[in-house]
């Protein structure tokens, strides 16, 4: 089921449809005009709040009243527990008598097409959940905080009601000044007289907050929300949880058995008095602590009687740094449908990609990557469906068909849980204003999740020809690694003879020249200057645009310069957090200056953005094979040696990979399956087998490593591969001397790569060396420069 909503922006889309009713031209866009049906024939959505375990809630209208609510559509698989709904009437009967002014009311529940949901008092403000990871907040404004939860607890219990799912989410602070504690009366008729209700197999509750009571299933009262009390003080007076975890499972244990910790563990400077009271908030054994939030509350008095503590209208405002955690939406990009011909298919490609880049730009907003969409793009499909099985809470879904010179885009946002469409419209536009689009869609989209985005509109081309000829030179960017490189450069080429200013265009050629000057066995320094050039004159005219920061860093960290390579890194993650070109580059970096975990992570955020980057996937290899994860080794290795489409990298790097672990049996697949191609890297591939099959280091390869490890013009970083690449041959030849004269080459150009000096098992006969130990200090003192501008330090 898809209800029929009305839009944020007073567009109005019938229910089940994915593209919009009614016809009509207004200026350059087309919105529908079909008459909504309101939830409960009285409320009209305006937006997503959030997304729990309870159901969904959204920022509604009361049309009858004219006044903004909170509409939560609870979950069917819980309402439709046998006498469920009647415990549901009885808790809200129960928590409407909480009239408490840190108490947010419930209104009614009622139906809609099935759907039950309940209206709530709608807070203007922001979650304390949005406040942590600021670090510990200073004891005063704790107190403020604890006494104000402490009011509402009480005013609650004394009525009957317990909420058995406090935490930060549910704890409002409105810009106001009031602190309002939220979801009364919904978390308590979850249970059954006998049982805690489980959804998934797990109770009912957050783990971070839940009572070990709680957490085993047995009897529940206001001595769980006085546990909960305790874990927030701890997380608000020490910037950390009591009890780290995500899952009921891994937080349990611990403190079923464990002590509740002390928070001057961590802080040392929180009073004993008051860590007291968090202490015995936490209490394993409910007996043991605080009877009543009365009592916690009187504890507090005396616990902070000598801190200057701030009236309610001083309490923490909201904040204006730091994107949400918990808070945080999940929202996938379905890939556009393509309503055209086959050729027009760059489109739809093109403004999935353009709408992924600009909704990561949105804090509080974590977007699907496109590796983990594109997967769908073919054949019919259900969005709520796809949504479920990407683990999202809203998707956007839409459609593009090109009509003469204009364009026809589609598109939608839908609620996964209950399939409530919270915004779409269709865009008639004319070529020239195509990339516009995906700003104006974004904005709205960001506007129905009750977000906001920092970034400013793009100025984007205003040449239809130019526009197209940028999308299919994004097509190419994207359809390959570096097989496809120079095809794209062309059109890129071609797009920026009629729009040679336009900041957009100059960024993403800028990158394929880059990608191009890092793989082209020539080393050509025209493509490293022409990309440099292009970066530059992009950022002169849009200084937010990351594709033209991280095309800046790669053609730094080729021509030796990783210390600025990583300062621009560092730049480019904070304008595109969500380019896979950023975390490739900061994968990379990690992946040599010495953090491999961290490394990892990046490599396969990089990868889950664009599945076809062979190098993000080589590098991550490369460092699983030093820190002796042979197993994933072995999947590559057996997967690209045999691949029909497998590229002249990749089988350099298993023919390294091969001899790192003297598999001559490997060594020998390669072989053979690299006899009958043609590839620019083939010759050294041969020629690294025929060593690993011999033992012999041939003249042919000495020479391909001189001739490829000469140092072109500014560019280092293939010289350096290079002289890495004839350490490893002349280690595995037995040729020591040889090889440290390699490892000193590639120390004097500029190596970094501290994770394969001590990793790389072929070097181990050299590391007693002093030769080898004066090469590795200073790789090491390198290294550790580029890790400080990585990390801002």
């Amino acid at each position: 089921m898809i209800a029929s909503l009305p839009m944020g922006d007073g567009v109005r889309i019938r229910g089940d449809e994915a593209t919009v009713v009614a016809e009509g031209v207004a200026s350059t866009t087309t919105p529908s005009t079909a008459a909504p049906a309101l939830v409960g024939g009285r409320y009209a959505i305006l937006g997503l709040i959030g997304v729990g375990g309870m159901g969904s809630v959204y920022r509604a209208r009361d049309t009858e009243l004219d006044e903004i609510v909170a509409l939560k559509v609870l979950r069917k698989e819980l309402v439709e527990m046998p006498g469920m709904l009647e415990r549901f009437r009885q808790e809200v009967k129960l928590a409407r008598r909480v009239t408490h002014v840190n108490v947010a009311r419930t209104f009614d529940i009622g139906e809609h097409d099935g759907e039950k949901y309940l209206t709530m008092e709608y807070v203007d403000g922001t979650s304390l959940g949005e406040l942590q990871g600021q670090g510990p907040m200073s004891v005063p404004k704790v107190a403020a905080l604890a006494r104000a939860i402490c009011a509402g607890l009480s005013a609650a219990h004394a009525a009957g009601v317990v909420h058995r799912d406090l935490k930060p989410d549910n704890i409002l602070l409105g810009k106001d000044g009031r602190l309002v504690i939220t979801d009364f009366g919904i978390a308590r008729a979850l249970r059954d007289s006998d049982a805690v209700v489980k959804t998934n197999g797990r109770p009912i509750g957050t783990p971070a907050y839940m009572a070990p009571e709680q957490v085993q299933g047995g009897d529940v009262d206001a001595r769980a929300d006085v546990y909960a009390l305790g874990a927030m003080l701890y997380e608000l007076l020490t910037g950390e949880r009591a009890w780290p975890g995500e899952s009921v499972f891994a937080v349990a244990a611990a403190r079923l058995v464990e002590p509740p910790p002390d928070p001057r563990k961590t802080v040392p400077s929180i009073p004993g008095p008051l860590a007291a009271v968090v202490v015995r908030c936490m209490a394993k054994d409910r007996d043991q602590r605080f009877a009543s939030a009365e009592q916690v509350a009187r504890a507090l008095d005396e616990a902070t009687s000598a801190a200057a503590v701030p009236p309610a209208s001083q309490l923490p405002a909201r904040p204006s740094t730091r994107p949400p955690s918990e808070a945080s939406k999940n929202v996938a990009v379905l890939p556009f449908r393509n309503q055209g011909p086959p050729e027009d298919e760059y489109l739809a490609d093109g403004l999935t990609d353009d709408l992924i880049d600009s909704l990561s730009m949105t804090r509080g907003l974590r977007v699907q990557a496109r590796g983990a969409v594109m997967r769908f793009k073919a054949g019919d499909r259900d969005a709520r469906q796809i949504g479920r099985e990407l683990d999202v809470q809203v998707v956007v879904d839409g459609s593009v068909r090109k009509v003469g010179g204009k364009l026809r885009v589609n598109a939608r946002l839908v609620s996964v849980a209950d399939g409530f469409q919270l915004w779409a419209k269709r865009f008639d536009c004319p070529e020239a204003e195509f990339l516009a689009v995906g700003d104006e869609a974004a904005n709205a989209i960001a506007e129905a999740l009750t977000l906001v985005r920092d970034q400013p509109a793009r100025a984007a081309p205003t040449d239809p020809v130019a526009i197209d000829l940028y999308l299919r030179a994004r097509h190419a960017y994207h359809a390959g690694w570096a097989l496809n490189v120079d095809h794209s450069i062309g059109i890129f080429q071609q797009a920026l003879a009629r729009a040679p200013d336009d900041p957009i265009i100059l960024a993403g050629y800028a990158l394929a020249e880059m990608r191009r000057f890092s793989f082209d066995p020539e080393g050509t320094e025209a493509s490293g200057e022409a990309g440099k050039s292009a970066a530059e004159r992009a950022l002169a005219k849009a200084p937010n645009l990351g594709e033209a920061r991280i095309a800046l860093a790669n053609h730094a960290l080729i021509t030796g310069d990783a210390v600025a390579c990583a300062r621009a890194a560092r730049e480019a993650l904070l304008v595109a957090p969500g380019s896979a070109d950023v975390h490739d580059m900061f994968g990379r970096l990690l992946s040599e200056v010495g953090r491999p975990e961290q490394a990892l992570a990046s490599l396969r955020t990089a990868l889950q953005l664009e599945p076809s980057n062979q190098r993000a996937r080589g590098d991550a290899v490369r460092l699983q094979a030093v820190l002796g994860d042979w197993p994933a080794v072995d999947e590559f290795l057996d997967r690209a040696a045999l691949s029909p489409t497998g590229e002249g990298v990749a089988f350099v790097l298993c023919a390294r990979l091969a001899l790192w672990k003297r598999d001559l049996d490997l060594v020998r697949r390669i072989q053979e399956r690299v006899a009958p191609l043609d590839f620019a890297y083939k010759v050294p591939v041969f020629e690294l087998t025929s060593l690993g099959l011999t033992g012999v280091l041939s003249p042919a390869l000495v020479d391909l490593s001189e001739l490829w490890g000469k140092v072109s013009g500014r560019a280092t970083r293939r010289p350096i591969f290079f002289r890495q690449l004839a350490a490893e041959v002349a280690a595995f030849a037995g040729r020591a001397d040889e090889a440290l004269d390699a490892v000193e080459s590639a120390d004097r150009l500029g190596l970094i790569d501290r994770v394969w000096i001590d990793g790389c098992p072929l070097l181990s006969p050299l590391r007693e060396s002093p030769r080898f130990a004066a090469s590795r200090r200073s790789v090491a003192a390198r290294a550790e420069a580029v890790l400080s501008a990585l990390e801002g330090r």
